[in-house]
């Protein structure tokens, strides 16, 4: 019984101490040839490459040549790398818990990997992407001196043949190694095949050119694992989150709001990811320049932010969101132009905004007649306006937000030769223009129609014919 209990009990302890060992790592660097450096770094990625890079730890160099890093806490694994030589050269490599890594440096600053398996299928890895990207960048020069389309043809098909055979490379070793770090990166790389066979609409005779497109957009994240926090230590997520969404997302609120918001329901089992992917959503919508992306930004602050799932926020920068969001949220694309009140140029009466035209479409342009890229945009306008926009029944509201009497708004109609614009100012200071339209920087141009409703925001004015000519276009569909 005596032996019995003494041998669960060395069992047991055993067990503790192979518990134990699944925390930390220990990774050892023999360097070839001998560095300065007195300290070298372990850095990882968050989401996005170089040269967004964070440091974890740190060893001292013994004898010029040896270093060792090692800790018996938790981390989180994923891509990693040593630098050295001053930061100035690094080589990467996996990390993750209970890895016991000895690594040899050669003289090419190439690194060699023993003990630890999967960075030896890492190192074979990181061989076969060099060859294969020997082979492209061949074929790239090959491809800019071709002279027949033939031989474009034939040059891109084995361009294609490379990227083919890269890919099974990668799944193969997925098939024989499921489960592991490795293995999750690639799938996490791992884009979807497009079909090769031919679709058609329901006449059965017309081909469905879009079918190729919606096929990869519905499969984009099929193999990406969004319960496994590792994916954020890895330069992955911020590419394939922006060729999704700038690429594959229709660019409607509509459309973005249900994207991002399945994308967040998937990520959220994974802590880190889930945040990783509402920041970057975050800063996407806010600084999109497409019109109407902002409008998700709203969204985002209403239904993540303001309900507490920005969790890693304090007050201060959770504050900064929702003051964005309400700058915002009067004037998103298909809401009624918000009443303000200015006073006419020339009379200083009060006039309201959206009771100064009876037209069937309105240009609201902000300016400043001291803001260089105003001066650039606003003749443009003015010379848009009086080739189409004027026998189209369209008016403009003009408002500069700098007026020194009014007297240098004049010179510059006449300069113009303008007389038939709407001019209103804020000669009382009082006409909170900034806020209700988000006018922070100028030129700021609006586009609203018969009932005042905003359909185009921070125009430029190549883009004010396009919108007013698609609303037209969609009211006579819907008609």
């Amino acid at each position: 019984m005596k032996k019995i209990l003494i041998t669960a009990l060395l069992a047991l302890g055993a067990t503790a101490v192979f518990a134990q060992k699944q925390f930390g790592y220990k990774v050892a660097v023999m360097f070839d040839q001998p560095v300065k450096d007195q300290k070298v770094y372990i850095a990882h990625y968050f989401g996005k490459g170089l040269p967004t890079i964070y440091k974890l730890d740190s060893a001292t160099v013994v004898n010029g040549n040896k270093a060792t890093f090692e800790r018996t806490d938790s981390i989180l694994g994923g891509l990693h790398m040593i630098m050295y030589d001053g930061n100035t050269k690094y080589f990467h490599f996996l990390l993750d818990n209970g890895y016991n890594v000895d690594i040899s440096v050669d003289t090419a600053h190439k690194a060699h990997f023993k003990q630890n398996q999967i960075n030896k299928d890492f190192e074979v890895h990181e061989d076969k992407m060099a060859v294969f990207q020997k082979e492209r960048n061949k074929l790239r020069e090959e491809l800019k001196d071709a002279k027949k389309k033939s031989d474009s043809t034939k040059i891109e098909t084995k361009f294609k043949k490379v990227v083919e055979e890269e890919k099974v490379y990668r799944r193969a070793y997925v098939a024989k190694n499921p489960g592991n770090l490795l293995s999750l990166i690639f799938n996490a790389m791992d884009a979807p095949d497009m079909p090769k066979e031919k679709h058609y609409l329901a006449d059965g005779k017309t081909v469905d050119s879009l079918y190729g497109l919606r096929y990869y957009k519905q499969h984009f994240w099929d193999k990406f694992d969004f319960t496994d926090n590792r994916l954020v230590k890895t330069a992955l997520l911020d590419g394939r989150l922006g060729e999704y969404f700038n690429n594959l997302v229709y660019p409607i609120p509509d459309s973005i709001n249900y994207e991002m918001d399945q994308l967040l329901k998937r990520a959220e089992p994974a802590k880190e990811l889930y945040k990783y992917v509402l920041h970057w959503l975050g800063n996407w919508t806010v600084d999109n320049k497409m019109m109407g992306v902002d409008a998700s930004f709203v969204h985002l602050v209403e239904n993540y932010y303001s309900k507490g799932k920005a969790y890693w926020l304090d007050s201060a920068a959770l504050a900064r969101y929702q003051d964005r969001a309400e700058k915002i949220a009067p004037n998103v694309l298909g809401s009624k132009a918000p009443e303000l009140v200015l006073q006419d140029l020339a009379t200083l009466q009060d006039i309201e905004l959206t009771k100064a035209t009876n037209s069937p479409y309105t240009v609201v342009a902000f300016w400043a007649s001291d803001c260089g890229h105003c001066m650039e945009e606003m003749p443009k306008v003015v010379d848009l306006y009086k080739k189409e926009l004027k026998k189209m029944g369209v008016q403009i509201i003009s408002i500069p937000t700098k007026v020194e009497g009014g007297n240098d708004i004049r010179e510059i109609y006449q300069k113009w030769n303008v007389s038939d614009w709407v001019t209103l100012v804020d000669a009382n200071n009082k006409g909170k223009f900034r806020e209700l339209y988000d006018v922070y920087a100028t030129p700021v141009i609006y586009v609203l129609d018969q009932d005042k409703k905003i359909i185009g925001k921070k125009l430029g004015a190549t883009s004010i014919k396009a919108v007013i000519d698609h609303d037209i276009a969609m009211k006579k569909k819907k008609s």
